[in-house]
């Protein structure tokens, strides 16, 4: 969310000023205590957890705080471009965030809220990482800057162990996947903790201990987002001059696999005629100026002599070669149908109600390549071009990547795409959203 101008601070207060009490949760009165048997797990989205420095053990994300000091614009949360060049402590992951407070009395819920809802509803939450026998709603805790494939092996792992204190040959388990998490939650459900190029062979499927009964994808962008490469070019900012500058996202790996897969034809022309760019050729990003490549990141990169995070001109572009060709697969995959794929059942909660991103317009100025955006004041004086670069979605994903899923996915589709208002994130607080949630996990199907 971007803030700017004088108002900045009055802008993020009320962000976050909400009733300390709040409504209760819903509570389904007819739920089976069968239904509560299985564990539940929440899988977060980008920037849901919490990361620290473990020398000095200072948060440097997910407290009030660091949405105003990101004083060095987020480097000390970037990862090393060559991770032979380290030479930093790497981040350890904290908890996942359940509530951001500003001096105790501004505090904005984000995914509290959901705990108390399980909570309220006979569940007992845990400790993904400590679980005990009767714990059955959980949070998982995850490097949100990593590729997803690890992720998703990681949850794997957590979930073995999680089966084995229970002492069971086999653990059924529900995952609700918000935003990022569905891209984590969808390979594991069909390819394991594999790596992704035993998944490209077609010789892994889902998991044999773990079965994932039931998948609720909130907020998905299954076949990725344009509003990342807007991200990934010009940084994401909170309040006006404070922020993290591109350079520090592009080397957050899990963004690039959030870039738009399911459609080629996302660049246009100053006139709308449609221009043949390969969004994952890094000849392209370099030729554009996107990210790193645009001359106020590189002036930056060049003078803070931070090579230990960014190397230089060939680490960085094979850095990025590397990355966008394991996005492009990675992306790949989970469109494709996998062997011995069967079990879950699939869920969308979704929106198409805002303006979304689905094609940028390029126009070259004086040798110089400008890239706009839906939201952009130059591409809003321009209706036409603006109809043609914008669809309906939920700010993030538009309908036609919230429906991107394999063909075996699509017939384990339950009931249609559940539509709730709200943005990207918070429609996942919506009360109506919440009691669906318990709805579908009474229901043993």
């Amino acid at each position: 969310m971007l803030f700017r101008g004088d108002r900045s601070a009055l802008l993020l207060a009320a962000f976050f000023l909400l009733s300390c009490a709040g409504s209760p949760p819903p509570v389904l009165e007819a739920a089976p205590d069968s239904a509560r048997d299985t564990p539940v797990i929440l899988v977060p989205g980008t920037t849901g957890v919490e990361l620290k420095n473990p020398t000095s053990g200072k948060f440097v994300w997910g407290k009030g705080i660091n949405l105003l000091r990101p004083h060095d614009g987020g480097y000390a949360m970037a990862l090393p471009v060559d991770a032979a060049a380290d030479t930093t402590p790497d981040l350890e992951t904290g908890k996942v965030i359940e509530e951001i407070r500003l001096g105790g009395l501004i505090r904005k819920p984000v995914y509290g809220p959901i705990v108390d809802l399980f909570a309220a509803n006979g569940y007992q939450p845990g400790d993904l990482e400590a679980p005990r026998p009767d714990d059955t709603f959980f949070l998982f805790a995850y490097d949100w800057r990593q590729e997803n494939v690890a992720s998703a092996a990681l949850l794997l792992e957590r979930l073995e162990n999680l089966r084995r204190v229970r002492g069971s040959p086999r653990l059924p388990v529900a995952l609700i996947c918000q935003s990022n998490g569905a891209h984590i939650c969808r390979y594991l459900a069909k390819y394991g903790g594999a790596p992704l190029a035993e998944a490209e062979a077609g010789r892994v499927g889902p998991p044999a201990a773990v079965e994932v009964e039931k998948l609720i994808l909130v907020s998905s962008s299954n076949g990725g987002s344009l509003r990342i490469l807007r991200e990934l070019d010009r940084g994401r900012s909170y309040i006006s001059l404070v922020g993290w500058r591109p350079e520090t996202l592009f080397t957050f790996r899990s963004l690039f696999q959030d870039l738009p897969a399911y459609r080629a034809d996302l660049f246009m022309d100053e006139q709308g005629g449609s221009m043949e760019v390969d969004l994952y050729d890094p000849v392209a990003w370099r030729t554009f100026g996107w990210s790193i490549y645009g001359a106020p990141a590189a002036r930056r990169v060049d003078g803070a002599r931070r090579s230990d995070l960014f190397g230089d001109g060939k680490t960085r572009f094979d850095y990025l070669r590397r990355t966008l060709d394991s996005a492009r697969r990675f992306q790949k995959v989970l469109a494709t149908d996998s062997p011995g794929f069967g079990r879950p059942d699939y869920y969308l909660i979704q929106n198409r109600d805002i303006d979304t991103p689905e094609r940028a317009v390029l126009v070259e100025k004086k040798g110089v390549w400008k890239t706009f955006f839906t939201g952009d004041r130059w591409l809003e004086k321009r209706p036409h071009l603006k109809e043609l670069a914008t669809t309906a979605g939920d700010g993030h994903a538009g309908i036609e990547s919230q429906l991107w899923l394999s063909p075996q996915e699509q017939d384990r589709m339950v009931d249609e795409p559940y539509e709730v208002e709200g943005d990207h994130f918070d429609l996942i607080l919506d009360p109506s959203a919440l009691e669906y949630l318990l709805q579908i996990l009474a229901d043993r199907g």
